[in-house]
């Protein structure tokens, strides 16, 4: 007997074989419908499905099983053995708890197989965990369920870690049963019990009796009982107050509460801690600025009419230096000790506040002036004296301002902006000195605003003009150069110095944009003159510093088309003393491009010979201070000779200021003097005037004499 496609064939025909046949190919029918059926079935079940004969051998699994395995799928063949698929599964490294104990896991997994059920969980390679449960069926095969639990071991990890961790007490209560099953560190220590005291607790035991009813309600229910304080029985019977608060979850199977203990004793505590902390500074525990204000509003508006209330700010002198040259923990330790000494010279009531950085404030209440005075000035000579930290002396000192109520205002807030015009008047003036409010620093600081604004406003309307100086050749008594020099002409105030003007403008963190506009428009103006004229513009400090300087040179030129050549910045010693490579390297590269670079005020700094040496120049200024004075001083003419004869030696161009009478432009002249600038040959002029000047209009000349 054979069968073919599906079909039972006999050698003979009787009926009997026939009959047989028949039954057999039915019964086949049937199996074959049964195992669709099967598929079907397992098919749509969400959980991974497989089938194993007694050998354990593949015979059936369903899609959700070889998604579970995915970096085995390959290996999901009908007939091979759950074995081989392990042990291949283990050399790709598939199982990451079979990695250096292969044989010992694959014979503890295979053994799992033998029992007639177990449940266990699996890691796989991807991150994932799957619970396995197996059950041997009656022929000896066996019938695997696998089910991806990863969410649920990420959550049950997420709380573990959220539970264990929290500095909150924390209690796992039970709702059905109403043990405590659980407790974290915090609780433990909350309760005085240890952890496994507590597990397994009747919950009613951490209540007195007659609370019981009432704390099972809420410990039942998602709760915040922020209003009610629970008295509870830690270990010993000892009394603890606490908040209750309740959340309803779902743990290791049956139904839960996870309850917060807050300890109002500790609660209390924080935020009183929280509050002092919110009107004290950490470093030194000093009053910061809002305690300062808020204890300055109290005392004036609480002041008798006649009793002076006195606020001084302190700043201290040098201290940024120690931050830079010996780190913060030094301008920490500084300030801690510079905190202690002030303290120790306060008198009674007086409060003593750390408002900034390195700024304190004392407020003086009851306390005359000359008795505030007497204050400062032994705080600024304890603060002068030396600081002996972590093995380095340190030297700082302090400059004070005030300003006293009533006498100079009433307001606190007013007060207050009196005593930094009076600190600012100070450290203008002389640090490490006290200084009292005046009437006349407000004005000057209204003063002072006002011109801001209006500086502000002549840059936006490009109100501010370009006046043109000529430097000239003291032999042949031709225009070589001219010095681009800003003027401002304002509506009201009439013409206003540059000596005014300018460090307000870098104050104000203008002088980028007023040097772009007098560089752009210098050159423009220098393409009209002559093609032996020359363009010399002043350069600020903080053009340096800002970094964009570079750019804006080539831009100007570039704009303009002026040869490289034909432009010289004038610098002064104050850009070489800037910190760090920048000045050098921007200076050799303006050089680089064919641009003078020109040494100006030369003599009136202290260290200007280093500089020659190390800074490519091309011209120096002899300051006019020395040119003034050239008939009367006779250590004038010695330092004018000196530097005409090192500039001579070096090889640069040697001009003069304050050129204004013949006799000193002669004795330039005799001395070797190469270019002279002033009055006897012309003042600064506007560019229409400039450039008519340079192109052979007779310059008007003036000699002082």
């Amino acid at each position: 007997m054979v069968v073919e496609q599906g079909h039972l064939a006999s050698d003979s025909g009787s009926p009997d074989q026939d009959e047989t046949v028949r039954a057999l190919e039915q019964a086949l029918e049937a199996a074959s419908r049964a195992e669709s059926r099967l598929r079907e079935a397992i098919e749509v079940l969400p959980e991974g499905i497989v089938f194993l004969d007694a050998e354990g051998r593949y015979i059936l699994w369903n899609q959700k099983y070889s998604e579970i395995y995915s970096k085995s799928a390959d290996l999901l063949v009908k007939g091979a053995r759950l074995a081989d698929t392990l042990k291949i599964g283990i050399e790709r490294g598939d199982y990451p708890e079979a990695i250096g104990c292969e044989e010992e896991w694959l014979a503890h997994r295979l053994s799992l197989l033998e029992q007639p059920g177990c449940r266990h969980e699996q890691r796989l390679s991807n991150g994932q965990c799957i619970m396995i449960e197996e059950r041997k069926t009656a022929d000896g095969g066996t019938i695997g369920l696998r089910v991806d639990i990863t969410e649920l071991r990420q959550k049950e990890e997420a709380f573990r870690l959220l539970f264990e961790r929290s500095p909150q007490p924390m209690l796992v209560y039970d709702t059905r049963s109403g043990l405590v099953r659980s407790a974290n560190e915090a609780a433990c220590i909350y309760l005085g019990y240890e952890a496994d005291e507590l597990q397994d607790m009747p919950a009613r035991t951490l209540f007195p009796e007659h609370l019981w009813a009432q704390a099972s309600e809420v410990l039942g229910t998602d709760s915040s009982e922020t209003g009610r304080h629970w008295e509870m029985r830690a270990k010993g019977g000892v009394a603890v107050e606490a908040v209750i608060s309740t959340r309803l979850s779902q743990l290791a199977g049956f139904e839960a509460t996870i309850v917060s203990l807050f300890d109002i004793t500790e609660r209390r505590r924080i935020e009183e801690r929280m509050a002092y902390m919110a009107r004290h500074d950490e470093l030194t525990d000093l009053a910061n600025r809002a305690h300062c204000r808020e204890h300055l509003h109290d005392v004036v508006q609480t002041a008798a009419p006649h009793e002076a209330v006195t606020i001084a700010l302190i700043d201290l002198d040098h201290f940024k230096a120690v931050n830079d040259t010996f780190g913060h923990h030094y301008g920490d330790a500084l300030l801690t000790e510079a905190a202690q000494r002030m303290r120790e010279l306060l008198p009674p009531q007086a409060l003593l506040c750390r408002i900034g950085g390195d700024e304190f404030a004392i407020i003086f209440r009851r306390s005359s002036r000359t008795q505030t005075e007497l204050v400062a000035k032994s705080i600024i000579t304890t603060l002068t004296e030396p600081f002996h930290l972590l093995g380095n002396v340190i030297h700082i000192g302090a400059t004070i301002g005030f300003a006293t109520a009533p006498y100079d205002s009433s307001d606190p807030e007013t007060l207050l902006r009196y005593a930094d015009l009076a600190l600012y008047a100070a450290k203008t003036e002389k640090r490490g000195t006290c200084k009292s409010f005046a009437a006349s620093m407000d004005a000057a600081a209204q003063e002072k605003n006002r011109l801001e604004k209006d500086l502000r406003q002549a840059v936006r309307s490009g109100a501010l003009e370009i006046y043109y100086q000529p430097l000239v050749n003291l032999e042949s008594e031709r225009i070589e150069c001219f010095e681009a020099l800003l003027r401002w002409h304002h509506p009201e105030r009439g013409t206003i110095s540059p000596e005014v003007f300018i460090p307000l403008a870098e104050e104000l963190g203008l002088i980028d944009q007023i040097g772009r506009f007098v560089l752009t428009h210098a050159c423009q103006e220098a393409m009209t003159w002559p093609d032996h004229v020359k363009v010399s513009v002043n350069v600020s400090p903080l053009q340096f510093r800002n970094g964009n300087l570079l750019s804006t040179v080539i831009n100007a030129l570039s704009s303009s088309g002026l040869p490289a050549g034909r432009l010289e910045l004038e610098v002064t010693e104050a850009v070489l003393m800037e910190k760090g490579p920048r000045p050098a390297a921007i200076l050799r590269n303006l050089r680089a491009f064919g641009i003078g670079i020109s040494l100006d005020d030369f003599g009136t700094g202290y260290s200007s010979l280093s500089y020659l040496l190390n800074y490519p120049f091309t011209k120096i200024k002899i300051d006019k201070s020395f040119i003034l004075n050239l008939h009367e001083d006779t250590t004038s003419r010695a330092v004018i000779r000196a530097v005409i004869g090192l500039g001579r030696s070096l090889g640069l161009t040697v001009a003069a200021e304050g050129v204004e009478r013949e006799l000193e432009r002669d004795y330039l002249r005799e001395e070797g003097c190469t270019q002279g600038q002033g009055y006897l040959y012309g003042r600064p002029q506007p560019s229409a005037e400039a450039a008519l000047v340079a192109n052979g209009y007779p310059m008007e000349r003036r000699d002082a004499a």
